[in-house]
């Protein structure tokens, strides 16, 4: 399944401050695959229908039984009114004694930084725990 391309909710404001948020979650196992990728499309519906959403992309590598979000919020509160609210607190519920150890980055960054890369998610999921990110390079 490839990548969903970065889906805009709302216009980010280039010097105003995001919340993003990334995060990777892996199955225990196969056999949850379709289970997952089935409840991922209510939480894709809430998703559309959130306040305060700027933006988000998700990533599945079924075969390595691992999903991946990148979302962009304008605020703290805006994310933890989504995690709350049905059916992702359901959703994550269900799924949870079925999950490896998942792992969660949040970071802001102004709007003229928005949509964030994959790649610049990816890294920040899979440095240790704690750790800084590489410095940026100096022009």
């Amino acid at each position: 399944m490839p990548t969903v391309p970065w889906r805009r909710r709302l216009s980010p404001v280039p010097g105003d401050e995001y919340l993003v948020l990334a995060s990777r979650l892996p199955l225990r196992s196969f056999a949850q695959v379709p289970r997952f990728l089935g409840l991922t499309v209510a939480v894709v519906r809430q998703l559309e229908r959130t306040e305060g959403l700027v933006g988000y992309s998700l990533r599945a590598q079924p075969l390595a039984r691992t999903f991946w979000t990148l979302s962009a919020w304008t605020d703290d509160a805006a994310l933890g009114r989504f995690a709350r609210e049905m059916p992702h607190a359901a959703v994550m519920a269900t799924l949870r004694p079925h999950m490896r150890p998942t792992r969660f980055e949040s970071w802001t960054v102004r709007g003229d930084e928005l949509p964030v890369a994959w790649d610049d998610a990816v890294e920040r999921l899979l440095r240790p725990a704690g750790s800084s990110p590489p410095p940026s390079p100096v022009p």
